[in-house]
């Protein structure tokens, strides 16, 4: 097989026995056309492409598909950018097409101080997106937008207002965490003003000089110069079909193969680099193929509704719970934490995100009542017991016994030390259990419950330890030392939820905005917005009922989804939809009769906030 080949920014490669080669022409980049060099090593059963850039200045973007054998199981991958490598393991299809183009470079870093400057006024860049939308760019010194990776944003420093209208008609407001946005709904050839300003806590830095931008006139020749998000292109899903149409102007590369083997759900970044001695200079795919003999039934197991326990099954009569774990190794080879006073629950499968909802159906809810109390409690609860999941340690279900009849709640106070210092939480419940959330992997807590009534406090039970076992990596990335990247925001919804607690905001890594609504920290409503001060919609699946959606809270697997209704029985309403994993989100009608579909409430593994 060849080892390298020299192409003209287009190729056609199949494998089946043999190797074809053919070209084609690249549309028109804003980047001087150049020659490119792909080298292709085939080893087993791992195919590598190294795209070779003609020079050190000149970066690559693009993506991979794979298709063929199931509407149910494509998979479209975006590049990682600024030429990092990085390798990934995908589900085994019959055709592969990857896409690659050079993009022009950007050197401008960021550069976060901790606080925004108040007394400097902003330098704003406006760009045109479409007819109807411009991106607004701004910060102390002038950059290029849409640079970079949307993360690198420095959420921490403060936050924007920005204003913009009409020529002499009422100013329009609008409030952002970070340091660009889009404007939406705006006019077609129409010229605007717009100003920004940057605020901390109580405070507002000035204005920015007006900038007077015209809106596009819809041109059909009109050029974005921004960086496109890219959707798959849908082609015939023959054996036959032709070279990948790439609307990009990019090479394409067809491998037919022999959330085919069951579904190995990626993430959109890197997942574990590569070992190269000079990145900067080459660009690297690399595709592990499992090679399987027969094409199994595709079957979305995790997306089933959450087996609850059995009426009058309680933790301490079920065999699901145990005094020791099934395995005594967490997902990391780290020995888990055993005691008298921890109990298992052994049941999890790997690929199953965790449920505090499903976990709570064990410990039955008492009922309350009236309770003449005479003087505050005197003795301390007893026998307090940490009940665990195996393979979710971002929660315990602490359990004790009632030693009186005089109090009527208890403080529920969870200690550990960080590298700030002692951490307490303190919740309040007037249950005998209570679910402990948000904690850190690999950590030391200490809890003990104190029993409490309108005259006073009792004395607290003996206190407990218990270590997390190691963050699960097939669920998520767990970056040690990090805080979680959820901000608390009120937004507006467009509501159809079955969560009524607290509300974050996130940006995605194609620029839009995730708003979360809290059932519990493992069980929430996602949502999608273009804008922080917009409406939050719904996200629609034309495939499944949104199990992939987990992707937007950055999990990895197939989650666990509420009352799956077919979507002609669902009200009519404008969301965000998309169909598989990876792909960029479309916005239009969806239940009725769209064939999309949507659901009340998540459950992907990932705990949001994800810290006390």
């Amino acid at each position: 097989m060849a080892g390298s080949t020299v192409l003209h920014l287009g190729f056609l490669l199949t494998l089946a026995g043999i190797l074809l080669l053919a070209c084609s022409s690249a549309q028109r980049v804003r980047v001087r056309r150049q020659n490119m060099k792909v080298r292709i090593n085939a080893t087993g059963d791992t195919i590598v492409l190294k795209f070779v850039r003609p020079n050190p200045d000149i970066k690559l973007e693009g993506y991979i598909l794979g298709y063929g054998s199931s509407m149910f199981s494509k998979q479209f991958i975006q590049l990682p950018e600024n030429g990092e490598p990085y390798e990934t393991e995908i589900d085994a299809e019959p055709k592969y097409l990857v896409a690659v183009q050079p993009i022009p470079t950007n050197d401008v870093k960021k550069h976060c101080t901790g606080k925004v400057n108040l007394d400097k006024p902003l330098h704003l860049v406006i760009d045109s997106v479409t007819p109807t939308s411009v991106l607004l760019s701004w910060g102390t010194y002038l950059k290029t937008p849409y640079e970079g990776n949307i993360m690198n944003d420095c959420l921490e420093d403060g936050h924007y207002t920005i204003r913009y209208r009409e020529r002499n008609r009422k100013w329009i407001y609008q409030t952002c965490p970070t340091s660009d946005t889009v404007i939406d709904n705006l006019k077609p050839n129409t010229p605007y003003e717009f100003g920004v300003r940057s605020n901390k806590d109580d405070r507002s830095g000035l204005w920015s000089k007006p900038v007077i931008h015209n809106t596009n006139m819809g041109d059909k020749n009109f050029q974005k110069t921004y960086k496109p998000n890219k959707s798959p292109v849908k082609t015939p899903a023959g054996p036959h079909s032709s070279l990948f149409p790439s609307q990009y102007g990019s090479p394409a590369v067809r491998l037919p193969i022999p959330p085919k083997k069951t579904n190995l759900v990626g993430k959109h970044g890197v997942l574990d680099k590569m070992t190269e001695p000079n990145p900067d200079k080459d660009s690297i795919l690399k595709l592990n193929l499992t090679p399987v003999t027969e094409k199994p039934t595709k079957a979305k197991t995790t997306s089933a509704p959450a087996v609850t326990a059995p009426r009058f099954e309680t933790w301490e009569n079920s065999s699901l719970f145990s005094s020791v774990p099934a395995s005594k190794v967490d997902a990391l080879g780290k020995e888990r934490y055993i005691a008298p006073h921890v109990v298992y629950k052994t049941d999890k499968k790997p690929d199953e995100p965790c449920s505090i909802t499903t976990s709570l159906s064990y410990f039955p809810e008492e009922e309350g009542g009236e309770q003449n109390v005479t003087n505050p409690p005197r003795t301390a609860p007893s026998n307090l017991t940490v009940v665990t999941v195996e393979g979710c340690p971002s929660f315990i279900i602490l359990d004790w016994e009632k030693t009186d009849n005089e109090t009527t709640e208890y403080e529920v106070i969870s200690t550990t030390k960080g590298p700030d210092g002692e951490q307490v939480s303190i919740l309040t419940t007037n249950q005998t259990h209570t679910a402990v959330e948000n904690l850190k992997p690999e950590s030391s807590y200490e809890f003990k419950v104190k029993p409490k009534n309108e005259l006073g406090e009792g004395p607290p039970s003996e206190p407990v330890s218990f270590n997390t076992e190691s963050a699960d990596p097939r669920v998520s990335e767990n970056v040690s030392g990090k805080d979680a990247i959820w901000t608390q925001f009120p937004f507006k919804t467009d509501s159809y939820s079955e969560c009524n607690g607290k509300q974050y905001v996130k940006r995605t890594w194609y620029r839009k905005f995730v708003g979360i609504q809290l059932c519990n920290s493992l069980r929430y409503k996602i949502y999608l917005s273009d804008s922080l001060n917009g409406k939050f919609y719904n996200i629609g699946d034309q495939t499944g009922h949104g199990e992939d959606h987990c992707q937007f809270v950055d999990s990895f697997l197939d989650g666990r989804t509420g009352t799956q209704i077919p979507a002609d029985q669902l009200p009519t309403r404008p969301g965000f939809y998309r169909a598989m994993r990876q792909e960029p989100v479309h916005f239009g009608q969806m239940g009725g009769n769209s064939h999309v579909t949507y659901v009340a409430w998540y459950e992907c593994g990932t705990p949001i906030p994800g810290k006390w």
